[in-house]
């Protein structure tokens, strides 16, 4: 498959006040496929969202800024483009469905207002010609009686119907590149499996490449061919989904698997979890982030930090436990 997307050591940056600046994503570089699914997976505060946000140059500025990295997307670095430049890019070539879709739909104008401007935006069309393109993707998401629901408002709605509506909206374009974050959060599990079968439609149909930013592993299994695990800004954990919930390698991964709840966990033992919370990322520990919550840590663990490492499968991992494979 060719490669569409190229991240090479990407780093984004947040000013906290005058004297303290962040590193809210760390040295990241991944490649995607054309019609590849790949997941970014962590628990809040791993640098997923600002590593999606990055790809889009939608990181705020101030307080934030792109420091250091590449960003090709058909073999265009995204970074060196002018601001028109990238404008036509986002939206077209690269669309990207919000965490929260009540707060992304504009709330005094209709559903089909939004769906026909966005559309206009991207495509020489007439209003007449959007108008029916819009009630044609709002019946290829699910949404009954489309032609009624052009003339809702955003509130009038439940939350799977407006996540619908921001997929309607994504795929206006028909985009190369799908960037879902968290699409699913708030939602109930019966409209979650719904989403998540609506957007593994169509990558498959479309042959759209996905970027999969969720903090539940258990959707992953479902949806992408490739997973990477973030940690306090990180990459910790890269490689093939089947291999990472057979043999996870690093002590993090394993405890996201830990933690997805299981039908034959017995009644009254506590799901596990992960000790601790995600650290400050302005007081990280001297070695290892993940030290203070591992419980396979070591003396070294304390004072070194791991380096991101390829094994001989072609698997990365960020722990002093795979020692041996080359450094990346």
């Amino acid at each position: 498959m060719e490669v569409l997307l190229t991240v090479n050591d990407l780093v984004t940056q947040f000013r906290v006040d005058k004297r303290v600046t962040i590193s809210a994503v760390n040295h990241v570089s991944f490649t995607l496929n054309e019609g590849e699914t790949l997941a970014i997976v962590g628990e809040s505060g791993s640098g997923k969202s600002v590593t999606a946000l990055s790809i889009m140059r939608l990181v705020p500025n101030p307080p934030g800024h792109i420091e250091h990295g590449e960003i090709f997307f058909r073999g265009t670095d995204l970074l060196k483009l002018p601001p028109r430049k990238m404008r036509e890019v986002r939206g077209n070539s690269i669309s990207m469905i919000f965490q929260e879709p009540m707060t992304s739909l504009n709330p005094v104008f209709t559903i089909g207002a939004q769906i026909t401007e966005s559309i206009r935006v991207h495509n020489n069309v007439t209003r007449e010609e959007a108008h029916g393109r819009a009630i044609e993707l709002l019946r290829q998401v699910g949404i009954p009686d489309p032609e009624r629901r052009m003339r809702t408002y955003p509130h009038q709605m439940s939350g799977g119907m407006r996540q619908r509506v921001m997929i309607c909206m994504a795929l206006a374009s028909n985009p190369n590149l799908l960037i879902a974050d968290e699409p699913t959060t708030a939602l109930d599990v019966t409209i979650q499996a719904q989403i998540l079968e609506l957007i593994g439609n169509i990558a498959r149909e479309r042959k759209t490449a996905v970027l999969f930013i969720t903090h539940d592993l258990g959707v992953v299994a479902d949806i992408a061919q490739r997973a990477i695990v973030m940690y306090a800004g990180n990459v910790v954990e890269m490689g093939p989904v089947r291999e990472l919930f057979s043999s996870p390698l690093h002590p993090y991964t394993r405890g996201l698997l830990q933690a997805i709840p299981k039908l034959a966990t017995p009644r009254g033992k506590p799901l596990y979890t992960i000790p601790g919370i995600v650290p400050d990322l302005s007081r990280l520990p001297e070695g290892c982030a993940f030290v203070t919550r591992c419980p396979m840590r070591m003396p070294r663990c304390r004072k070194e930090k791991p380096q991101l490492q390829t094994l001989q499968d072609g698997r990365q991992t960020r722990c002093f436990l795979s020692e041996g494979g080359v450094e990346s």
